[in-house]
């Protein structure tokens, strides 16, 4: 393990719909976040991945993802009858645990969706209404039967914002889509998010981006997670208990955060105790818990700074995504531990 900075994060615990967390101290999110440590920042451009180790992985589980599960006929992932923008119907047709990831794009039936949040799919679970949002404002039409994977994942401003599950999140994600599609030239007929990584400008400069940092992860076994900066602030953080479910997930994060890098014009490079301060900062927080949609709970804290959602399932953290409220507007308080050490420059 490189020198890294140590992190100390307290989450909070409780149970169902609208439960206020007091903080006791003790629960699985606190547990594993108190055990992650930050490798030295790699940057690329603009684009700043900063890795998160896990000293001692807590989670070794086979966790099926969305590609897994089309790929072997174990999934079905459909309109709601009668057509709803706002949900979806999955059923799991296995017997694995299939995790999706809040942010995951679902393309075709009427319209492209995105995931709003974590989903743990029990085995033999059936027509599970799950929340969505539309990311192809133009089009209401069938191209499918049931919906498909392009491997994409919304960039972190689309994630941070059906995320909150708000009723104007719908508005501001097509605002968003928009605003992302008009600075990288984008021309959409529909209104499509996905458009974005069709551009063969975009394409090709995303694919330079994944041959200089796809490789970060496996540097090291115990590599969690990752937080990912723009210029000298961070967008995202996406830290999970079981490395081998982060590597799977781990392109698709690398390739939503490149294409929003394509449309950043924000300088510099990320620095590792910036990352650390933006962690450090989910301490003292206000957190509710509920029923997770299928299995697990959720635990968030949405406040004007940031915006942390997390899935616990068998007392381990599956997955934690946080997100600066504004990234447009907030500035990552660093911590005070020593200057901040310069990112690692790819070439």
């Amino acid at each position: 393990m490189p020198a890294v900075a140590a992190l100390a994060v307290a989450l909070l615990t409780g149970f169902k719909t609208a439960t206020v967390v007091p903080q006791d101290g003790g629960n699985p999110v606190q547990a594993m976040v108190r055990r992650l440590e930050l490798g030295r920042p790699v940057s690329h451009g603009n684009l700043t991945i900063v890795p998160v180790y896990l000293n001692r992985v807590l989670d070794r589980t086979r966790y099926a993802t969305l590609e897994d599960a089309l790929k072997n006929g174990w999934i079905t992932i459909t309109e709601v009858e009668g057509g709803r923008v706002p949900q979806v119907k999955i059923s799991n047709l296995s017997k694995q645990l299939i995790f999706l990831m809040g942010g995951e794009i679902l393309t075709g039936c009427r319209q492209d969706r995105i995931l709003a949040g974590d989903i743990l799919l029990a085995p033999g679970t059936r027509d599970l209404l799950a929340p969505v949002f539309c990311v192809e404002q133009g089009r209401w039409t069938h191209i499918s039967q049931n919906f498909f994977s392009k491997q994409n994942l919304g960039t972190p401003a689309l994630r941070a914002r059906a995320q909150e599950k708000s009723p104007a999140a719908q508005s501001q994600i097509w605002g968003k889509i928009a605003e992302e599609n008009e600075v990288m030239g984008v021309s959409s007929s529909t209104g499509a998010y996905q458009d974005a990584y069709e551009k063969d400008e975009n394409r090709a400069r995303i694919m330079k981006i994944e041959e200089k940092m796809s490789g970060i992860p496996r540097l090291h076994a115990d590599t969690v997670g990752v937080v990912v900066g723009l210029g000298g602030e961070v967008v995202s953080a996406d830290i999970f208990t079981n490395p081998d479910l982060f590597l799977k997930q781990w392109p698709k994060i690398l390739k939503s955060s490149a294409l929003s890098s394509l449309g950043s014009a924000k300088g510099g490079a990320l620095d590792r105790n910036a990352a650390a301060g933006f962690l450090e900062s989910f301490m003292g927080r206000k957190y509710r818990s509920q029923a997770g949609l299928d299995l697990g709970l959720e635990y968030s804290a949405i406040d004007s700074a940031a915006n942390i959602q997390a899935l616990v399932y068998n007392d381990a953290t599956l997955h934690l995504a946080g997100f600066p409220q504004d990234e447009d507007r907030l500035k990552v308080i660093r911590d005070d531990r020593g200057d901040p050490m310069p990112a690692v420059r790819l070439r």
